[in-house]
């Protein structure tokens, strides 16, 4: 394949709480068992670079306090400052920024669009359906997207969209840096 058939393929941060059962689960192979130490989840179309997280679906490490903190369930115990850490880096690697809003005190999330927005990068938001999207409008009106009233099973197909046009806005940058 020559280079002008080459797909820029961009890399996904997946913005949103982490809990039991998480969505992400169903939009990244492999995700359940990786951790930060085995690097990004590369698929067809994108390269997973976080947040990576003990799958924990019983619930142990998850509780309102640990934040999947916890010793046993949760892994090799990172503290907050290693999870703030690592978080960054990823948003700081990635090209596209896409959080799930299913519940209205994702304050981690917010401030990741924030973060996200400030430096340029391509943010979207996707709101649950029992989600008052007006409480999120300062970020919100300021994202490259936004979606309304999205069931889980729904995320894909957006994601799927959302991810082809970071691709080409990806890859028209490419260009453009090759002209100059």
């Amino acid at each position: 394949m020559d280079k002008s058939e080459q797909r820029s393929i961009p890399t996904l941060y997946l913005a949103g709480k982490i809990g039991k059962n998480d969505w992400r689960h169903d939009l990244v192979p492999r995700l359940r068992n990786q951790t930060w130490n085995d690097g990004p989840i590369k698929t067809e179309s994108f390269s997973y670079v976080g947040p990576f997280f003990v799958s924990c679906d019983h619930g142990c490490g998850h509780s309102p306090s640990e934040h999947g903190m916890a010793q046993g369930c949760a892994g090799p115990g990172y503290t907050r400052e290693d999870v703030i850490k690592l978080n960054m880096a990823a948003l700081a690697k990635a090209d596209l920024i896409f959080a799930y809003i299913n519940a209205p005190d994702c304050h981690g999330t917010v401030m990741e669009i924030g973060w996200s927005i400030a430096n340029g990068k391509r943010a979207v938001m996707a709101f649950a359906p029992h989600i008052a999207v007006a409480d999120f409008w300062f970020s919100s009106m300021q994202c490259d997207s936004v979606h309304h009233d999205i069931r889980p099973c729904c995320l894909a197909d957006i994601l799927a969209r959302e991810v082809e046009y970071a691709s080409l806005e990806k890859l028209l940058a490419e260009e453009a840096s090759h002209d100059n």
